[in-house]
């Protein structure tokens, strides 16, 4: 059908008229550009295949609270229950993300690590370089300690020795023997380095103390997603019958190992997903009239042309080759300006993390990409060419040569114009709503107060091993003897130990106040809140101001004190209408367990943890409940470098197998938890701006079109007395017909989307309507503009050139 005389044809018409030429490119390059990345970033991080056999089966159990996915551990024995019962789930095995204190020579380093089962190395047929995998035998109480170590260990820490198998190393304290080495670049199931043996068993704890543990395992082919997270509920149900008290609404859900982090923010991703899809319909619409306009000024000649017996495939053809040369030119520069933005964001997600990304995070071009952007290329080339050339190849020539004489607007081309505007309106305020609401979010993200004085601040964290600091009395007299130490160096002014710096994670676990009613026999019907320890004077210290009681103080330290203190948040739901200083509150604990009553002494203003930054906060005294993991923040009277050295050496003072890791300032480490927003945001900032300038030159250039077809048309209402007032007006109430046919849809679902996106990010509702009213009014301006300057410049010609324009 197309041959090469067509595309000389055409290319001969589009060297004709550069700047047309230009533009219609660039908005290609633009729209599948933009589309075809934002695509190939969330397949990366969230769809992309493992590179293992058969992968595309490889599932993960995590467990959900309140039937919303948590991505929390599952109690052993609830592990055991669905490995017993979901034949559906192959190979189901156990594992723990952990962190490790490896200590040599050199000094002690940390790493990421596993605790698993015998089972996970052949979930993705993987065999070590060098020696075996688990056995049955490795993972029973008493045996001998053994691990498997990664290839960027071997290489580093041991040089790549030969003999690795014969050497062992110092894990948490203990004395490990290396029994195999995993391949470069495999770090299962996500960033691990050192794999260790998982010795959980159910006869070797009971329910309430047993160990927590995820699960992967292989889904049998027969059964999809849906099916088996059914099986898995009904079970679950089960198990919270016979456990209402541990297993209230307690539930596990199976989805895919890269699916797992997303949580509640797939809706958000779908979102986006949807937002590109626009973009890329704004630009095919853009470049779709723009063509459709050119042919509607040659529609004369095509007449001719087929009333002389021009055959009508030919005239497809020869149409058709524009879209093509335009959308494979605009295609191809969008593809490579695509594969340089990848570039930078594999750079950019590397620091997402402190130590490395997913090991699947490999952004650049690949199959999907390429299968995705011919995909994404045919379509635009179908929509902006083909309908357009088909439409102006098949009206009948006498109508044509009849209709519309001397350039005016044809009652169809009027239609279908008039339909163009309505759907670039519509999906301006899709996009724009959407991306409002993402940038509105980052932008809060990045400026919360969230309640301490971060600044000039060095973090780090320390870990504890049972081997040395198995009783709290030995957590305690650490954690005592660095402060103590490191407030005793110069360049230091403060110190402060806590579990949960603000801005962090921290664990919300339930709690019961002294007075207030609940049913008992289930404990997630408890309240929640943060639950934080830190050393006396470590609020003050970050500067969080006390609003009643006191602070913690030495007094706290004492044997058998319990104390803490709340937020402001915290007594504005639970005693607003009377103080709560001297009530006391418990943590609900596990079963078996004799409740401690905690009193409160002073109220705090709220600070804001990683999650809910709603839900309120508890702290305790570190003496009275000393964590195993715990954060050290260092106020610096000095430079960072000099800081650094001094806890390195501190610490190697007191215990030379006790590394600090993660050594960052506090705004960084802020910075690095919010850094996955930010660039988001940033990259629909980038939505944003496209959207605006794509549907205002789109806008503009389909009423412009629209209004310049029609000025034979003001010329005769103008000779025949029609007031320019009257003709403005007329045009402007007819763009904000199109604006309501477009705006209004466009408004409930944009809104609609942004909505849902907000109860994600925490956001007010009102914030999402001003943000709907801004974009509304954007567009309102666009519109107006798009009417009022081609109505004026046609208002300005004198009648009788208007009626001879062409």
């Amino acid at each position: 059908m197309l041959s090469i005389n067509d595309f000389y044809y055409a290319l001969r018409l589009l060297a004709k008229k550069p700047g047309f030429t230009t533009l219609t490119t660039l908005v290609m390059a633009a729209g599948i550009g933009l589309s075809v990345y934002l695509f190939v970033f969330f397949n990366t991080i969230l769809f992309k295949v493992l590179p293992f056999k058969n992968a595309e089966s490889l599932v993960h159990i995590s467990r959900s609270d309140n039937n919303e996915r948590s991505n929390g551990e599952l109690n052993f024995y609830d592990f055991e229950e669905v490995r017993k019962n979901l034949s559906a789930l192959k190979n189901l095995t156990a594992y723990q993300n952990i962190n490790v204190n490896v200590s040599s020579d050199d000094g002690a380093k940390r790493y990421n690590g596993l605790s698993t089962e015998p089972g996970l190395f052949e979930l993705t047929n993987t065999l070590p370089l060098i020696g075996r995998t688990f056995t049955q035998q490795d993972n029973l109480y008493g045996s001998p300690n053994v691990a498997i170590i990664g290839y960027d260990i071997w290489q580093t820490q041991f040089a790549g020795a030969n003999d690795i198998l014969n050497q062992r190393m110092k894990i948490n304290g203990e004395s490990h023997e290396i029994i195999g080495v995993m391949p470069q670049g495999y770090y299962f199931p996500s960033r691990a380095l050192i794999w260790l043996p998982l010795r959980a068993s159910v006869t070797q704890s009971s329910r309430a103390n047993a160990a927590t543990v995820n699960g992967i395992a292989h889904l049998q082919s027969s059964t999809n997603l849906q099916a088996i997270n059914q099986q898995i509920s009904l079970l679950m149900q089960r198990i919270e019958q016979r456990y209402p008290k541990t297993n209230h609404q307690v539930g596990a859900y199976i989805d895919t190992i890269q699916m797992i982090d997303a949580g509640s923010g797939l809706p958000v991703v779908r979102s986006m997903q949807v937002v590109a899809f626009l973009i890329l319909i704004l630009a095919s619409i853009n470049v779709g009239n723009l063509l459709l306009s050119r042919a509607v000024e040659r529609s004369k000649e095509s007449a001719i042309r087929v009333a002389l017996g021009a055959p009508r495939n030919r005239l497809i053809a020869q149409l058709l080759c524009e879209s093509i040369i335009i959308c494979g030119l605009g295609g191809a520069i969008g593809l490579c300006v695509m594969a340089w933005g990848l570039e930078i964001t594999e750079s950019i997600t590397n620091t997402f993390s402190y130590d490395r990304p997913n090991f699947w995070w490999h952004f650049g071009i690949d199959a999907y990409t390429i299968k995705l952007f011919l995909a994404f290329v045919i379509g635009t080339i179908l929509v902006t060419g083909l309908l357009p050339a088909w439409k102006n190849s098949g009206e009948d020539f006498n109508t044509v040569l009849r209709d519309g004489t001397r350039g005016a607007l044809g009652k169809k081309a009027g239609k279908l114009n008039r339909l163009l505007v309505i759907s670039e309106i519509f999906i301006s305020f899709t996009v724009l709503i959407a991306a409002g609401v993402i940038v509105l979010a980052a932008y809060n993200k990045t400026h919360e107060d969230n309640g301490a004085n971060v600044k000039n601040i060095l973090t780090a964290q320390l870990q504890l091993n049972d081997k040395n600091y198995s009783t709290s009395q030995s957590r305690i007299q650490l954690a005592q003897s660095l402060q103590s130490r490191l407030e005793n160096q110069p360049g230091i002014q403060e110190t402060l130990m806590t579990s949960a710096l603000p801005s962090v994670w921290a664990p919300a676990p339930t709690f019961a106040l002294e007075g207030a009613e609940y049913q008992a026999a289930k404990t997630n019907n408890y309240p929640k809140a943060h639950y934080i320890v830190l050393t006396p004077g470590a609020l003050l210290k970050l500067d969080v101001e006390l609003l009643f009681g006191r602070y913690f103080n030495n007094s706290d330290n004492t044997p058998n004190k319990n104390t803490v203190i709340v937020t402001d948040s915290f007594v504005a739901r639970h005693s607003p209408n009377e103080s709560i200083i001297g009530k006391r509150l418990r943590l609900v604990s596990s079963e078996n367990q004799t409740p401690q009553w905690l009193t409160i002494v002073g109220v705090v203003e709220h600070t804001i943890q990683a999650g809910d930054v709603e839900l309120p906060a508890i702290f305790r005294p570190f003496s009275q409940d000393p964590p195993k993991e715990f954060t050290i923040a260092i106020r610096m009277n000095s430079d960072r470098n000099t800081v650094t050295q001094t806890l390195r050496h501190t610490l190697q003072s007191i215990d030379t197998e006790l590394p600090a890791f993660r050594v960052e300032t506090y705004e960084e480490k802020i910075q690095r938890f919010s850094a996955p927003l930010r660039f988001i945001s940033k990259v629909f900032a980038m939505f944003a701006i496209a959207a605006v300038i794509l549907a205002a030159s789109g806008i503009y250039g389909v009423m412009a079109n629209t209004i310049n077809q029609r000025t034979q048309e003001i010329g005769i209402k103008r000779a025949l007395g029609a007031w320019d007032q009257k003709i403005l007006r007329e045009f402007f109430f007819s763009g904000i017909k199109h604006l309501l046919w477009g705006g209004i849809p466009g408004l409930i679902a944009g809104s609609a989307m942004g909505f849902a996106m907000s109860k994600v990010f925490n956001l007010e509702p009102t914030a999402v309507a001003i943000i709907a009213g801004a974009m509304w009014t954007i567009v309102f301006v666009v519109v107006s503009l798009a009417t009022f300057i081609p109505t004026r410049k046609a208002l300005k010609m004198e009648p009788s050139e208007a009626l001879h324009y062409e």
